[in-house]
């Protein structure tokens, strides 16, 4: 019996050592397949084309760009377009302060237009005056009104009359002296292009940021007829480039958008 018994015990030592052994082979496998796993990804991963990481870093840097807001300078106070097309909403009323007799302009950009008065007066240019500069939007309706029955009494329709007065007189919320930045010289006419204060003006008048808004080559782009006495601060390092590239305002809002066109 004792044979037996010692027998069974021989037996029962054999299988736990089977067993064990059995566990400790699949842990070992289980550690050596995880090992080939991570070592296949890592060499996977090495050996991946360039251009699809470079692809990777395109799409990260074009996420990081979309969450830039469209150049900013688009934003700037003193390139705002305002035009047939970008009007101004009625509740903008710039900050503004007189220069003399009444007329008034944007406080940022006075002084910008009394320096250049002043460097015209020194190069003895004494015959130029402010005849307009910021209107409100009552006085721009009612100039445009009145242009409006300028030419119904000529004979033209409603619409004819209005669109014909757009041209010369633009609507209240659609002009530029809505913004206080503009400034209109002498008489009001083309006659103005005769003057040496114009000659004066082509040549030194980007050095303090004014740009001349409706060149006669340009009517096709402005929609609004040659205007040689009508100047607007843009700022001095636009002016200048603006001058630089023969742009008129439109050409050059569509150039800092880097539109093909331009």
């Amino acid at each position: 019996m004792l044979v037996i018994k010692d027998k069974m015990k021989f037996i029962k030592g054999i299988l736990i050592i089977i067993i064990a052994l059995a566990l400790v082979i699949g842990i070992l496998w289980g550690l050596i397949s995880l090992l080939i796993t991570l070592f296949t990804k890592k060499v996977d991963n090495q050996n991946e084309p360039k251009n699809q990481i470079s692809n990777t870093i395109d799409t990260n840097q074009a996420t990081q760009v979309s969450t830039i807001p469209e150049n900013s300078v688009l934003n700037e106070w003193n390139l705002k377009l305002v035009n047939n097309d970008n009007s101004v909403d009625r509740t903008y009323v710039p900050e503004l302060e007189e220069y003399a007799d009444g007329i008034m302009f944007d406080k940022r950009a006075i002084k910008y237009l009394r320096n250049m008065i002043n460097a015209m007066h020194k190069d003895k240019i004494t015959g130029i005056w402010i005849q307009s500069a910021y209107r409100s939007y009552e006085k721009q309706e009612e100039l445009f009104n009145r242009k409006v029955t300028s030419y119904q009494n000529q004979g033209k329709g409603q619409a004819e009359a209005e669109s014909l007065a757009q041209k010369v007189v633009q609507r209240p919320e659609m002009s530029e002296h809505n913004l206080g930045l503009a400034a209109d010289f002498n008489t009001v006419t083309n006659e103005f292009e005769n003057t040496k204060a114009f000659t004066w003006l082509q040549k030194n008048a980007a050095e303090y940021g004014f740009i001349l808004r409706y060149p006669k080559d340009k009517q096709d782009i402005t929609k609004i007829t040659y205007e040689s006495w009508h100047w607007r601060y843009v700022g001095e390092e636009h002016a200048k480039v603006m001058k630089e590239k023969g742009y008129c305002l439109e050409e050059y809002i569509d150039y800092l958008k880097g539109a093909e066109t331009v």
